[in-house]
Formats: structure tokens, C-alpha cells, sequence
């Protein structure tokens, strides 16, 4: 039967008049329940279950019609020899009609189902419904020191709020750092602007101090989502002008009872108010973080004015921990008690900084998605989720999930650090899953606004692992053209590493030759040690290292190469002797660093047990999957596709 007969009939017989009839019926319900669902108390995945609901109805509405309105129409005549023939031909087409449309709407449920039920790591959703903006309070005092008295309001009342589970809060500091990296061709972009358009609250917050002779008098009230509707307008708060943290107290319990009733995460860090100069020091730290000196010297003046004050004690030893002085980092931890014993992100806080200090992997990465649900629009906390679960529990799939969280689409890259790290790891995670394609054409972009260095790695990594060297040497030569010469022959080197990791030891020849050549090593011995090791040109390596050796007698990695050399040299003995002296370099704090080093030994001399032993108690003591390391490291390359070394990589899983 051909088509024009085939829809020409179906119009006789009112099909599409039906089937008009159900989609527009289907679109109006999708309409009111989107607009209902919230006010009904129905739970947010509503309008999901309706869209899946009416799919799957459609082709059982198809089948109605048939049932219905056509077989029983059909007349003796259209049944005569003649018209059976035609009425065959007709159903025919219609069934088959109706069998392409219950697939296409198989496929499309799966999507959406998987899309909207499938979650493969517990993480808060940023389309939460109970979210509760709080706006920064207006000093009208007149006086520029009370400026700080406006932050502080807005922290106790997120504090209050969340310290008993009432709502899930948007800070003005969260909304301020969303503000400073919006693209600048953004126009109108303001607090409320932000906050109304971004995160889209339920309520608002706002309010309002100013002096009446020695008194300080606040006002507040709690607007709708859209900040044109007044809810609820609290009575003044009075205190003296001397003791603000009086007010801020008074004002936080009133608002405390308007949200009594409504449920959400903790995110608390202290639950009596400080001092109030150990809290304007730690506000002065938070704004020198880039001045290490300044921002300890000023965590301490914190804790010197408030001994019980839990933030700057934390914060410090998040301080030493990343300065690599863990055991001062680990001294200090064991110094801090919680403020209460119900305190769940204070507690959290604590057990992440034992695990990293301890080498948990495991739990360090499920303290981090706590704090990640304590806080899912902060930046810093996102890009800080990522790095563990792609680097300390070699959970690539979970980034993807993660970086989903926070749009990227109005960012500023070159104002935003901790977006650059959220691109940085995304893309590695998209290595690892042989994504490559995705990483070439995402971060050329990414590296016009932004072209830092370590932005560079996984793109060279793509290039290389799809095979793409034409395109690779293309992005090498215009780098030598506008790069530094240290920076150009670190891509070279990582495009050399990359590339044995593949087998193309001829390309990766070239690319170590390049880091070689005099004019662009003189000034770095390192890249030009580590081009000469991989290139097995030992008898060139020992001299140099037998030079950093001595500038770094307590190097492992010096010690590891220097064994590996005089082994392929013909001095095994000499080789053992190095890699015998590694044990008197293990301390407290090595988190696998000498067990990898030895494993790294026995791959390069092909004791592939030893090599594989080694390597499990590595990543057993706390050692990460960074982009040089395990899967990463070609003296590895042959061992990726064994069972044992699999088990490796999915130690903390």
C-alpha cells in the first residue's frame, strides 16, 4: 500500500484527529503538573514519571484507536475479496506503523529513565526546591567599620539554618564568587539578579542595621523566590553598638523559628558565635589565601583571640597538609576538639583530614562528597570532589557526575582558578575513558582563554592515544613558536612518555631528542634526565644524577633511576645497593612514595611480582593515581591488561 494512500486513509478514518487529540491532551498535563507539582507537595521527579507514563501510553493508545474506531467501521463490502485485499495491505501498514513508534518510544523512556534515575555517586542536586537565599545586610550606619558586622549577620544566620537542618542555603559569599566570574558580556549582573536567575531560592532573606545613639538596630524579613513578595517582616532587633554578635544572635533565633519546619543538610562550622576580633581575622586570612605567610600569620591571631573558634584550627591544618608538613599538619589535627558532639560537618572535617593523613583513600573520598553535600554550589569544594575521585580513588565516570553539578556555560575561565582544575580533571577523566575526541575538541577553546601549562597535558594525551600525530605535531610547532622553551620541551617530554605508553617508541624517540637538544636544557637538568631515562641512553644519565644525588641525597626517585641505569649498565650489584639504601628513606608520611619507587625498579629490570607487589602496597599506604603515576607510567605499560594490576587500580573501590 503506498504512503499517500496509507495517510490519506488514516485521515478518513479520523486517526490523526485522535491521536492530535492525546498529544495535545498530553502537552497540557505536562503544562499544569510543571507548574503544580511543587505547591502540590508531589516529589520533584513528578513531571519525569508523567512524561514516561504518556509515552508509554501512546502506543497503547494507537492500538485503542484500531480496536475502537476501525475494525468495527469496516463494512461487508470492504471485506469482500477485493476489500480484504485492501484492508490487508492497510493493517499491515498500520501495525507496522505502530511497531516503529512503541521502538522509538522504548529508546526514548530508556533515556530519560537512565537520565533521571540513574546516579552513580550519591551527590546533592543544585536543583533542590527547599533552597533559602540569604542577601548581604545593608549598613546603614554611615560607618565603614560595621562592614564586617553585614557578612557576619549573613554567616550566623546560614549557620543557624543550617546547623538545624532547615534549608539548603545560598550564601552572598557564594553568590559573590558566582558574580566575579560570570562572563563579562553578561549585563545587569547583580546579587539579586544572581541569585534569582541562578539558583533560583524559595525564599529570601534580606535586612538592614543602623545606629540610634549607642544602640545598634537591625531589621529583617523573608521574601519569596523572586524577591517581590514580602512573606514575613521580623520585629527590630536592639543591642549596644560595642557587641553586634548580641543583635546577629537575637535576629538568627527569629528566623530560626519561621524555617522550624522545613528539613535539610547541616552546614555548620560552629555553633556559638566567636569573638568578634578572632572573626574579623579570619575574615582578613580568607581574602590573603594567595599570601601563604599573611594567611597563617592571621589563622593564628584568630585562634590566639578565640581558643574554642573551630574554623581558623581547621584551616590551619588544611594549611600545613598541603605545604607538605604532614606531620605538623598531623600534630595540630589531633589538638582540635569539636564544638559539640552533633556537629556533623565539623566531624566530617575532622575524618577527611585523619584519612589524608592517614593514607585512607576510601574514606577520604567519602568525607569529601559529605562536605560536597554540605556545600554543592561552592567552587572550590566542587573542583576539590573531582581531584578525589579521579586521582585518589581512580573514579573517572564519577567526574562526569561532578562536574555536571555547576554550569560552566557563563563562567569567566581566566578569573575562575578552580574552574580551570574543573576542566583540567574533567579532561583527564576523558582520557582515561578514551573519550578523546571530546577532550581535542574542548580544550584548544579552554587554552586560548586560559594557557597555562598543566591545561596542555591531557590534550597532548589525546592527541597521542587516538593516533592523531599529524595533529599533535601541528599543536608542538605552533606551541615552539609562542611557548617558552622549558614549557614547549615539557610538552615534548609528556608527548614522549605518552607515546611509548602506545608503543610508538620511533615517535617517542623524536619527542625525548627534542627535549635534548642543548638550547633547550641548559636551563632545566630535570626534563633533560628524565628524556635521557626513558630513552635508555643510561651511560649519558648517570653523571647527571650522579650530580643531583648529591644536591638531593634524599630523593628516592634520584636513588630509583640511578639503580635502573647501573643495572642496564652491567653493575647489578651496584643497583641493588641503591635500591637497598631506599628503605632508610621511609618515614611516617610517605603515603606508598618508596614502595612505588621499587616498584617502579623491578618493572624497569622485568621482575614483573616484585614489581606488581610493590605496587599494591604503594597504593595500600595511601599513593594516588595521578597523570604520571600507575596507569600513567610507562615502566607499567605491559602490565595494564593483568588482572593483578587491575585489582590495583580499583583498590579503594
Amino acid at each position: 500500500m503506498k504512503l499517500n494512500s496509507f495517510l490519506k486513509e488514516c485521515s478518513e478514518k479520523e486517526v490523526f484527529k485522535m491521536l492530535s487529540i492525546y498529544i495535545v491532551s498530553s502537552w497540557v498535563l505536562i503544562q499544569v503538573l510543571a507548574v503544580t507539582w511543587q505547591p502540590l507537595a508531589l516529589p520533584e521527579r513528578s513531571v519525569t514519571v508523567l512524561i514516561i507514563a504518556l509515552l508509554l501510553g501512546f502506543p497503547l493508545y494507537i492500538f485503542y484507536i484500531w480496536k475502537s474506531r476501525i475494525a468495527p467501521s469496516e463494512t461487508e463490502e470492504d471485506l469482500s475479496e477485493k476489500g480484504l485485499k485492501k484492508y490487508s495491505k492497510f493493517k499491515r501498514m498500520y501495525f507496522s506503523s505502530l511497531a516503529v513508534i512503541c521502538i522509538l518510544v522504548v529508546v526514548a523512556v530508556s533515556l530519560i529513565a537512565n537520565n533521571a534515575f540513574g546516579n552513580r555517586v550519591s551527590l546533592a542536586s543544585v536543583a533542590a526546591t527547599d533552597k533559602i537565599g540569604i542577601l548581604n545586610f545593608g549598613n546603614n550606619t554611615g560607618n565603614a567599620e560595621y562592614e564586617v558586622v553585614s557578612k557576619m549577620t549573613a554567616d550566623w544566620i546560614t549557620h543557624g539554618i543550617t546547623q538545624h537542618q532547615l534549608g539548603q542555603v545560598v550564601s552572598p559569599e557564594i553568590v559573590n564568587d558566582y558574580i566575579s566570574i560570570i562572563k563579562a558580556s553578561e549585563k545587569n549582573v547583580d546579587n539579586q539578579s544572581v541569585l534569582k536567575n541562578y539558583f533560583k531560592p524559595g525564599k529570601v532573606i534580606t535586612g538592614n542595621f543602623f545606629l540610634n545613639g549607642p544602640k545598634l538596630i537591625f531589621q529583617s524579613s523573608i521574601m519569596d523566590g523572586d524577591i517581590d513578595e514580602t512573606l514575613i517582616s521580623f520585629p527590630p532587633v536592639e543591642c549596644d553598638a560595642e557587641s553586634p554578635l548580641d543583635c546577629i544572635e537575637s535576629l538568627k533565633q527569629l528566623i530560626l523559628g519561621y524555617f522550624s519546619t522545613s528539613d535539610a543538610k547541616n552546614l555548620s562550622l560552629q555553633e556559638d558565635p566567636p569573638k568578634y576580633k578572632a572573626y574579623q581575622a579570619l575574615l582578613d586570612a580568607k581574602s590573603n589565601f594567595a599570601n601563604g605567610e599573611r594567611y597563617i600569620k592571621l589563622l593564628n591571631e584568630a585562634i590566639a583571640e578565640d581558643s574554642n573558634y573551630f574554623e581558623p584550627k581547621v584551616l590551619r591544618v588544611g594549611f600545613y597538609y598541603n605545604k607538605g608538613e604532614f606531620q605538623k599538619a598531623d600534630s595540630l589535627l589531633q589538638k582540635i576538639v569539636p564544638n559539640s558532639r552533633d556537629n556533623r560537618r565539623q566531624i566530617n572535617l575532622l575524618n577527611h583530614y585523619d584519612a589524608l593523613l592517614s593514607g585512607n583513600n576510601k574514606k577520604i573520598y567519602a568525607t569529601v562528597v559529605n562536605e560536597y553535600n554540605f556545600a554543592p554550589f561552592d567552587m572550590q569544594t566542587n573542583a576539590s570532589t573531582l581531584v578525589v575521585a579521579h586521582q585518589y580513588v581512580n573514579r573517572p565516570k564519577d567526574v562526569d557526575t561532578l562536574f555536571s553539578r555547576i554550569d560552566m556555560q557563563k563562567m569567566e575561565l581566566s578569573n575562575c582558578t578552580f574552574c580551570q582544575h574543573r576542566y583540567y580533571i574533567r579532561a583527564l577523566s576523558q582520557v582515561e575513558q578514551k573519550q578523546y575526541r571530546a577532550v581535542i575538541e574542548t580544550m584548544p577553546s579552554i587554552l586560548a582563554e586560559v594557557p597555562e601549562l598543566y591545561l596542555r597535558r591531557p590534550l597532548v594525551a589525546a592527541y597521542v592515544r587516538s593516533g592523531a600525530f599529524n595533529d599533535l605535531e601541528a599543536f608542538l610547532k605552533k606551541e615552539a613558536i609562542t611557548g617558552a622553551e622549558e614549557d614547549v620541551s615539557a610538552l615534548y617530554l609528556i608527548a614522549g612518555r605518552e607515546a611509548l605508553m602506545v608503543g610508538a617508541s620511533e615517535k617517542a624517540t623524536q619527542y625525548f631528542n627534542k627535549v635534548l637538544e642543548p638550547e633547550t636544557t641548559q636551563e632545566n637538568s630535570n626534563l633533560q634526565i628524565d628524556a635521557l631515562y626513558f630513552s635508555e641512553a643510561y651511560g649519558k644519565l648517570l653523571p647527571l644524577l650522579k650530580k643531583q644525588a648529591i644536591e638531593n641525597p634524599d630523593d628516592p626517585e634520584i636513588r630509583v633511576k640511578q639503580a635502573v641505569a647501573l643495572y642496564h649498565t652491567g653493575n647489578p650489584s651496584e643497583a641493588e645497593e641503591r635500591i637497598r639504601s631506599l628503605e632508610a628513606l621511609r618515614t611516617q608520611y610517605q603515603y606508598g612514595n618508596i614502595d612505588y619507587g621499587l616498584a617502579q625498579y623491578f618493572a624497569a629490570v622485568g621482575n614483573r611480582e616484585e614489581a606488581l607487589k610493590y605496587l599494591l602496597k604503594s597504593v595500600a599506604d595511601g599513593n594516588t593515581y595521578t597523570p604520571q603515576t600507575f596507569q600513567n607510567d610507562p615502566h607499567f605499560t605491559a602490565y595494564k591488561d593483568l588482572p593483578e594490576f587491575k585489582r590495583i587500580m580499583t583498590y579503594w573501590h
